[in-house]
């Protein structure tokens, strides 16, 4: 392509124009021809001394002369066409050759050219539009009939359309088609309003011209006339054979219509040029014998070019290979109209079968249509535009795949290419971008705003990189526009689109079919249709692209659609099957390109045989392979690694009686002998071997082998393609039904070929061979046995979607990170040296960094095992830490820049806070380290950047110790739709804005390493106007929202067996029972909590807190269930000892080696060491270790019984010690073994985790005198602690439940004769507390005389335990004014302060002396009660009562809990006592408690309100305002407190008119229903429906 600027018009034919920019050599240079105007105003302006010498004596017409233009002011150049007569003179009419004006001189004023000023060329280039002739309307007066034809002389419409679009054209370009004297022949392309127009198509289109055929183009440049009359001539002759000609021809490139013309001239210089010598014949006396001698010798330069000389000397038109050629060409070109379809099916011969191949550079081309490579960058079919932009990104010639691939794309032809290079864009986009560049070829096309090519995409990624690319080449392409089209899963998103101006779009096979479901008339411009990586496409989105391609077909196949282009372009690594149907169904005589030779092999059906076999056996193998007859000619090479091999290989075939030859190193003046043997023509039956190595393969150059052996196995892809490409010949031909061509490579597979082998397997697996089970099992133990790096980090993909993507594209076929869990690399870290990374429970956490839409980084704020436990702090060592931080380099000396840092140690830097970072990397270039980078990991947040070097400070090694604080989140069973590996940006952005720095609960569900999965991760927010805590968001939920998530129901179940592979337990929500093999759930044997004892035997004890029983009622029918498994497994014929392989958490049998009989288990761990098993024995309760040899599936009907195994635990027994004695197991064991025993439900709980009831039981021996119960054996020997046999006898349960009670002073003076007893004093203490705090309340006790020695009691212990029982009842007992007063009396109070100080806080013991010091004290300010416990006498045990009522009213034991309303301010917490008329008020304050009591009237007040967090003492105060009592309780840290109370009390409740004083809260509430035993009853929050938080206890008051 040339720009030129056009001067002046003539008419379409004929118009002058400067070449101003281009390849070609004519480009102008200004600077030359402003020096040679320069020069000839010089010369001609002086005054010349001999005038004579510069004037023309003769003036002649076509004289070469030099003028003066009085318009340019300036001596010009110029040629004299005629004189003119003008009065007395004569004028000269002269042509400007540089400014292609007419100008008219006067004849004196013509002056002599100097030669020098003539070797410039002329500036003014003569041009014609190549390819069309001007057209009028021919009125045939006979048959009244007009139509348009061709003519000699332009419209005059058509030439003011030139000259105004020309005029007003920004840029003209023209593309040089011919020479032709002085005219250039060109087609010209003008761009109007951004918008490239062709002229000659353009001015067909508007009926001012139309196409001139090829025959009749031909003809007029065989004879170039001089004379008008000849032309004219010339062009009446032609319209009697000339027809309409086709546009495709004049549109294409040059490399495409050079090919396509010497073609046509081949073929057709016969007939053509019998008419041009006859022409010339006939119109030879017009003409000069000079012209005549130079058209005849181009006619017959021309015919000489011809391939057969025979056909020159006879100019045979109609000979046969001639006609075959040109009527093949004409079927696919058909330029000329007057050939019928009828006609070019008649001389249609079937196409050549054979296959293209080029062993030099390694590409097989298969096509009907033959295309010469473009090996440089001027002969692609390229643009110049868009050649200058690939030199710009340093492509400066086409490699081998580009060059046959981009003459067969410019050509319009279905394109099929398979490289290594199959990735690479520009393998299709410059020559398909220089042909949309043609808008005459989409001319016919609907008028709408959609797309004329679509770029199909394997991935999200790909498509932006695909469509960067595109906008970097198409900068200079105005008339293109791009659309990158990405759709998520909304329906409604789809509809909304709008598309405006898309000639090209880029998207993904999901988004494409989302588009056409709504948008049904997408396709109806498309015209291109490209699959990039289609080998990936069709593994990962078949369904997808079989829809495209279906709707392709049916938007192309229509009438309307055979004049416009219609190109399937499909590009990829790999060759697979599904691409077969693709090029038979979907494509029209498409251009097969493969550079891969052994994809090539793939593409050509060549049949892979593998055999395994030792190294020393090969040899036989071979033999084996090779003992066989054929009826038809059989060659077969066998390749070896060397020579050695080779000779080794010939003499064992030759000795067999083979006919074989061999070509290595040492026989290279051999080859050309063995080469002509091998070319021979055999007999049927024959078969011909050839024994070579791979060195050898180009020389040799077989192409027409059947059977190719690679008996030494090939060092690399490149060696193994050369190899199977000497079957080329042989290879399928899928374009052509019915091919049945068959060759075939066996590979003989070695233990000395263990590292290739499984790069090998992938490969096979692609193909019809049968794989050996030898060679999977190989590659298993060659995995097996290789050694995991564990210091690789574990696969990410792996951790946020369960499975490695990875494996979806075969160049990635290894990941560089770890796949497998390790018990020490993987378990969970620790966050500090006390606190270790939650395995399970719930959390608070803030996410400082968003890595993606399910993944992220950041810090644990609380945790909490159970809903209901309180919160625990995870940060309380890291903001200790970074309080640690803040003092130390707040003196400037330890602020001190590091001088010489070292990658991966730890720094401070100070930002807004002091940080701890670890250096990641410096900057490779020496710089000032003052002002150079570092790029930094904070490992506290997880956050990456870049600070300057001079940031950095020394971190001391005590800032060192505490491990990193930032953790990763991964959001589990979600993942990015469209199986992407990474997320859409868009999404990734929006939940990096909603969720950064924000407080979220979650709930974890797994944890190795670093990571924890988290599930319902939910942001809370509570209404400004109302007391409630809603759902402000979840993350899930926002991800699939955003349709471009979906959900991941595996993940967790997928991490969940890697870590049972690995022996690392994880926490399972559902329970490990449920089997998958039996659609039901399974159940478990149970004791009725009834009062009723139940038969049964203990079958396994381990402790009297752990022990399993058996009911008696269902051991007959366990027995029996026992007896079928065990037939039924030894009636198995199938199973094979080893194959099962159960996994952690399966139910199945195993052998007992003491009972010899098989049993159902549960699979707990795998011990990988000795592939041993511990397997729990469902029925039995033991846990026991079997090998896998004695482990077998579950039979049928196996889970018809229950499991029998109850788990039971010995009710109020404790061990003495920590652990319970060894010798309690024996004792037990060898006391109640095998007998009948009696138990009864106590209570039940369920374990959280592994989902197992347990029974806390009283056991009894109904076989024993007074039915001995198991508690009585363990307690009275000191082996463990609880109420003896004699509290049972004082207090039966009966008699507490039928409230049936002894004496009160028998049951007194046996509790303190038992008090007094030296031995058994302690154990009895700790039985009360024991029973005091069970349901069995016996208000018997509760007397003065015990109260008094146990005050004594304190004084004579010094064990924690025992201290801790006797504070334990008396504060059971101190609910009663009169107790209290005897405890005072007896000094409990000064020994209280004494325990107090010198107990620590933080123990059991301190808080329980703590309470009972507040009781205490309450007291101390009534005086009603300090009278009474002045008035009592010291030694005496009983205390006076008084005499009148109010005082006795006083000491009654009962009091009254005042009503208290309750808000708090940032700062404070004031209550409101709902008390009038009162007196005697006391208010007594702690750390955490509050001790209010006063008297109305007769009736004692008191509320003791145990805080949820801690006030200052010495700020509160208890004051009256309207008649009633107001406490200011000053909180010690300001915030917001979310209950005022530690435990609910229903006389306590919230002051809902300072309801607007309340602050969001971020805690969820926590129930206490203290009408159940005191226990709290918590309701685990859930998520409905409507993505809020619902509990079965919802309130419309907050609960304190």
């Amino acid at each position: 392509m040339i720009e030129i600027f056009i001067i002046k018009v003539k008419d379409p034919g004929c118009f002058w124009g400067r070449i101003t920019n281009g390849f070609s050599d004519l480009v102008e240079n200004a600077n030359q021809y402003q020096r040679l105007e320069e020069k000839m105003n010089q010369l001609y302006h002086r005054s010349h001394e001999d005038l004579e010498e510069i004037k023309l004596p003769v003036l002649e017409q076509g004289q070469i002369c030099a003028i003066y233009c009085h318009e340019l002011q300036c001596w010009c150049r110029a040629i004299l066409e005629s004189l003119v007569s003008s009065g007395s003179s004569y004028l000269a009419e002269c042509f400007l050759v540089d400014y292609a004006k007419h100008i008219l001189v006067k004849a004196k004023d013509v002056r002599r050219a100097v030669d020098t000023f003539w070797k410039l060329p002329y500036r003014a280039k003569k041009f014609t539009l190549f390819g069309i002739q001007p057209v009028t309307l021919h009125i045939d007066v006979c048959e009244e009939k007009a139509k348009i034809g061709p003519t000699v002389k332009w419209d005059s419409a058509a030439i003011q359309y030139f000259q105004k679009v020309a005029q007003e054209s920004e840029v003209v370009e023209a593309k040089l088609q011919g020479v032709t004297g002085d005219t250039f022949a060109v087609q010209l392309y003008l761009t109007l309003n951004d918008v490239k127009v062709c002229l000659n198509d353009d001015l067909v289109a508007k009926f001012f011209a139309c196409y001139i055929s090829p025959k009749n183009l031909n003809v007029e440049k065989s004879l170039n006339s001089s004379s008008e009359v000849f032309s004219i001539s010339c062009q009446k002759k032609a319209q009697v054979k000339k027809s309409t000609g086709h546009a495709a021809l004049a549109l294409w490139s040059e490399i495409v219509q050079g090919t396509a013309l010497t073609i046509l001239n081949e073929e057709k210089q016969g007939s053509a040029g019998q008419e041009a010598v006859a022409q010339c014949q006939q119109f030879q006396e017009n003409l000069s014998r000079e012209n005549v001698n130079k058209q005849c010798s181009k006619i017959t330069a021309s015919l000489s070019s011809r391939k057969s000389l025979e056909s020159f000397k006879t100019f045979c038109p109609l000979e046969k290979q001639s006609d075959c050629k040109k009527t093949r060409l004409l079927q696919f070109l058909n330029p000329d109209p007057s050939n019928t379809e009828s006609e070019l099916e008649f001389h249609l011969q079937q196409p050549s079968h054979k296959m293209t191949f080029d062993p030099w550079n390694g590409v097989l081309v298969h096509s009907l249509i033959k295309l010469t490579p473009c090996r440089s960058m001027e002969m692609s079919p390229v643009s110049l535009d868009l050649k200058k932009e690939l030199c710009k990104m340093k492509t400066v010639a086409p490699n081998i795949v580009q060059a046959y691939c981009w003459p067969a794309i410019g050509r319009g032809c279905d394109l099929v290419a398979v490289s290594k290079k199959g990735d690479d864009p520009l393998l299709y986009i410059p020559p398909l971008l220089t042909f949309l560049q043609l808008p005459s070829v989409y001319s016919y096309q609907p008028r709408r705003n959609l797309p004329l090519a679509i770029i199909v995409c394997p991935g999200r990624q790909k498509a932006h990189f695909l469509c960067q690319m595109l906008m970097d080449l198409t900068k200079s392409l105005r008339s293109l526009s791009l659309l990158l089209l990405l759709v998520g899963q909304d329906p409604e998103e789809t509809k909304k689109l709008k598309f405006k101006e898309c000639d090209v779009v880029v998207t993904t096979p999901h988004s494409l079919v989302r588009v056409l479901q709504t948008h049904c008339l997408f396709f109806i411009r498309l015209s291109h249709l490209v699959l990039d990586r289609v080998d990936v496409l069709f593994d990962e989105a078949m369904d997808e692209i079989t829809t495209i391609l279906q709707c392709f077909r049916e938007a192309t196949n229509v009438p309307e659609r055979r004049s416009t282009p219609q190109q399937l372009i499909a590009v990829g690594k790999h060759w697979t099957k599904q691409m077969d149907s693709l090029v038979k169904e979907n494509q029209s005589d498409p251009y097969i390109v493969i550079t891969a030779m052994e994809e090539a092999a793939l593409y050509g059906n060549v049949h892979q045989v593998v055999q395994v076999c030792l190294d020393c056996e090969k040899t036989s193998f071979l033999l084996t392979m090779l003992d066989f007859t054929s009826e038809i000619l059989q060659k077969t090479i066998v390749f070896s690694n060397c020579t050695e091999e080779v000779d080794h290989v010939f003499k064992a075939l030759g000795s067999n009686s083979h006919f074989c030859m061999k070509v290595h190193e040492g026989m290279s003046m051999q080859v050309n002998n063995i080469m002509d043997e091998w070319h021979k023509k055999f007999n049927p039956g024959t078969h011909v071997i050839l024994v070579t190595t791979d060195n050898y393969l180009k020389a040799l150059r077989i192409t027409d082998a059947t059977c190719v052996i690679h008996y030494g196995f090939p060092s690399s892809w490149d060696i193994f393609g050369a190899r199977l490409c000497c079957m080329v010949d042989n290879f399928d031909n899928l374009i052509v039904e019915g091919s049945t061509l068959q060759s075939q490579s066996i590979i003989l597979l070695t233990d000395k070929n263990a590292p290739q082998a499984a790069s090998i397997l992938h490969y096979l697996e692609r193909t019809d061979a049968k794989i050996p089970k030898e060679l999977y099992t190989f590659i298993s133990d060659l995995n097996n046995t290789d050694d995991i790096c564990y210091e690789k980090s574990l696969c990410k993909y792996l951790k946020a979607y369960g499975i490695c993507s990875f494996v979806r594209f075969r160049e990635n076929k290894t990941c560089p990170s770890r796949h497998k869990l390790h018990q020490e690399v993987d378990k969970p870290r620790c966050l500090s040296a006390e606190k270790k990374l939650p395995a399970s429970g719930y959390i608070e956490i803030i996410p400082t960094c968003i890595r993606d839409a399910s993944s992220f980084y950041g810090r644990i704020i609380h945790h909490r095992s159970k809903w209901e436990d309180p919160p625990v702090s995870m940060e309380e060592d890291y903001l200790m830490l970074l309080k640690d931080m803040a003092d130390y380099y707040s003196k400037e000396n330890h602020r001190k820049p590091v001088e010489q840092l070292v990658v991966s140690v730890l720094y401070g830097l100070k930002e807004k806070i002091y940080s701890r970072v670890q250096l990641i990397a410096l900057p490779q270039k020496a710089e000032s380290a003052v002002l150079s980078n570092a790029r930094v990991k904070y490992i506290d947040s997880g956050q990456t950047g870049q600070v300057m070097q001079k940031q950095l400070l020394e971190l001391p090694a005590e800032f060192q110790v505490l491990p990193p604080q930032a953790v990763e989140f991964i959001i589990c069973s979600v993942k990015p739709i469209d199986n992407e590996m990474d997320w859409n940006p868009l999404v990734s952005r929006y939940i990096k804005q909603k969720i950064s720095n924000k407080l979220h609960i979650a709930k974890i569900v797994l944890a190795l390493g670093n990571t924890l999965w988290l599930t319902a991760v939910v942001h809370m927010a509570k209404l400004a106007d109302l007391k409630t805590t809603l759902l402000e968001y979840n993350i899930r939920s926002e991800i699939m929202n955003s349709g471009f998530g979906t959900d991941n129901a595996g993940h967790i179940e997928r991490l969940k067996d890697l870590c049972g592979t690995a022996g690392l337990c994880s926490p399972d929500e559902n329970s490990l029972l449920k089997q998958q093999l039996y659609d039901k759930k399974l159940k478990q044997a149970t004791l009725v909590n009834d009062g009723n004892y139940h038969s049964v035997i203990i079958s396994e004890f381990h402790s009297p807190k752990q022990f399993h029983v058996q009911l008696v009622a269902t051991r007959e029918a366990l027995c029996t269930l026992e007896n079928e498994i065990n037939q039924k497994v030894k009636e198995r014929d199938a199973f094979v000892s080893g194959s099962y392989i159960p996994a952690v958490g399966d139910l199945c049998l195993a052998f007992c080696e003491t009972t010899k009989r098989w049993h159902r288990v549960k699979v707990l761990t795998v011990l990988y060491s000795k592939k041993n098993y511990m397997v729990f024995f469902v029925d039995f309760g033991t846990c026991s270790c079997v090998s896998l040899n004695n482990v077998q599936p579950l039979v049928e009907d196996a889970l018809q019984l229950p499991f029998q195994a109850i788990c039971c635990s010995l009710f109020d027994v404790e061990p003495v010690e920590r652990n319970w004695n060894l010798e309690i197991k024996e004792l037990e064991w060898a006391t109640f073994w095998g007998k009948e025993l009696q138990v009864k439900v106590i209570e039940q709980n369920r374990n959280d985790t592994t989902d197992d009831v347990c029974y806390h039981v009283v056991v009894r021996d109904p076989s024993a005198t007074g039915s001995l119960k198991l508690s009585e054996c363990i307690i009275p020997k000191g082996q463990g602690g609880g109420p003896p046999a004699i509290l049972d006898q004082l207090f039966p349960e009966e008699a507490v439940m039928n409230s049936q009670t002894g004496s009160k002073s028998c049951v007194c003076s046996s509790v303190c004769a038992l008090l007094g007893d030296q031995n058994f004093w302690e154990a009895i203490i700790g039985a009360l507390a024991a029973l005091l705090s069970s349901s069995r309340v016996c208000e018997e006790i509760e007397e003065q005389e015990i109260i008094c020695q146990l005050c004594t009691k304190i004084q004579q212990s010094s064990k924690d335990q025992v201290l801790e029982n006797i504070l334990k009842v008396l504060c059971h007992l101190s609910g009663r004014p009169q107790s209290l007063n005897l405890m005072l009396s007896s000094g409990l109070a000064l020994t209280i302060e004494r325990l107090l100080a010198s107990t620590s806080s933080k123990s059991a013991l301190y808080k329980i002396a703590n309470n009972l010091k507040f009781s205490l004290a309450s007291l101390q300010n009534l005086p009603c009660l300090q009278n009474g416990a002045a008035s009592s006498d010291g030694s005496d045990d009983n205390v006076d009562v008084p005499e009148d009522g109010k005082s006795q009213s006083t000491m009654d034991h009962k009091s009254f809990h005042p009503e208290v309303k309750w808000h708090q301010k940032e700062d404070r917490l004031i209550l409101n006592v709902k008390l009038r008329n009162f007196t005697e008020h006391s208010c007594k304050f702690g750390r955490c408690r509050v001790v209010f009591s006063a008297f109305v009237g007769i009736k004692l007040y008191m509320a003791d309100l145990e805080l949820q967090g801690s006030i200052l003492e010495e700020k509160c105060s208890c004051v009256t305002k309207n008649e009633e009592p107001v406490i200011t309780l000053f909180k010690e840290e300001k915030g917001e407190w979310n209950s005022l109370l530690k435990f609910k009390n229903p006389n306590v409740t919230f002051d809902f008119d300072y309801l607007e004083e309340v602050m969001d809260d971020v805690y969820l509430p926590i129930y206490n229903d203290f009408r159940s035993k005191g226990q709290q009853v918590i309701m685990e929050p859930c998520i409905d429906e409507y993505g809020s938080f619902t509990s079965a206890n919802d309130s419309s008051e907050e609960d304190y």
